[in-house]
């Protein structure tokens, strides 16, 4: 997982991150958990050398933070799948050449979690309806409704094992927060660089920004905060990459690198004075996209839920 990349692009846009993370760091990865081999030779291999674009949904217009919640449906028939629903605030939805999506295969089941199954279906099927939807955040990106109205896709498009897909889902959702926290905390770093060099040019009062003690100190609390994140980032990514568990970390460093990110770009913004709420001027885009990076992968008050129900084994490894 190479966190350094998407914390330098969202140094500089934060929606260039976000498209290329949702490509890499959810669509593809889907199939790198759980493709047959005839999936990863026709979409891993060339969504990673960048010759296709891929999406990844769950979230529908009822169903964000609770991802069983789905409506969704796959009917399986004649040798094919009939699916029909909808789903909302899709990052590449509008532009993607494979989508990776879930829906109800078993609605039989009393359990939510074992309704879902997982599949992948051509951006151009017919019956799928695309629209691209207007946001603040991440502007370089496409978010997007998706609507499914008897979209017919082969028995091939399944992925992984049937009633599996909430679970594969986060999966996915659990590998991904590390990028996406990464991601937030280069948005921060993007910010706070732009702060810093402002300062140094700003006079105030007779003397730089810089030289006031308070403003030394503002830069010196939140350079602090930047460091702990990034520590936090490379710790969760560690433990991923040695097969250690990880989910906790990844869900406190997402809360941390996501929550204090929007303190430190709306700080960001302040230290320009009136300047910083132009609209043409970059660093008004910051706080924006760091709103939008507490909202992907899991609201949180979802990385709350997870923190609070592994205190006693956080608690033992402190």
């Amino acid at each position: 997982m190479n966190i350094h990349y998407y914390k330098q692009i969202a140094e500089y846009s934060g929606g260039l991150a976000i498209a290329s993370f949702a490509s890499t760091q959810l669509g593809i990865q889907a199939f790198q958990f759980f493709g047959t081999q005839h999936q990863r030779d026709r979409y891993l291999i060339p969504g990673v050398q960048g010759k296709m674009i891929f999406s990844f949904t769950n979230t529908e217009p009822g169903a964000g933070s609770d991802a069983s919640a789905i409506t969704t449906t796959a009917e399986e028939k004649d040798g094919h799948y009939l699916i029909n629903g909808a789903k909302a605030y899709i990052t590449n939805g509008d532009i993607a050449d494979h989508i990776v999506f879930t829906a109800i295969t078993h609605s039989e089941e009393e359990k939510q979690h074992r309704r879902i199954s997982m599949f992948v279906v051509d951006g151009n099927t017919q019956g799928l309806s695309r629209s691209r939807l207007k946001k603040l955040g991440w502007k370089l990106s496409h978010l997007s409704m998706l609507r499914f109205k008897d979209v017919k896709i082969p028995k091939e498009s399944f992925i992984g094992q049937e009633k599996r897909g909430f679970y594969q889902t986060m999966k996915v959702f659990n590998n991904s927060r590390i990028g996406i926290s990464a991601l937030a905390l280069g948005t921060s770093l993007g910010a706070f660089r732009m702060a810093y060099n402002h300062a140094k040019r700003r006079k105030a009062f007779g003397k730089l920004l810089i030289d006031h003690e308070s403003k030394r100190n503002e830069f010196a609390e939140n350079i602090t905060k930047l460091q702990a994140g990034w520590l936090l980032v490379q710790k969760a990514a560690y433990l991923r990459d040695q097969g250690k568990e990880f989910r906790f970390n990844s869900a406190m460093t997402k809360l941390f690198c996501t929550e204090e990110g929007l303190k430190i770009t709306q700080w960001a913004t302040e230290t320009y004075g009136a300047r910083g709420v132009i609209e043409s001027l970059p660093v008004s885009q910051y706080p924006l996209d760091a709103k939008a990076a507490t909202m992907g992968e899991g609201a949180p008050e979802v990385q709350k839920k997870i923190i609070a129900g592994n205190i006693e084994e956080l608690l033992e490894n402190l």
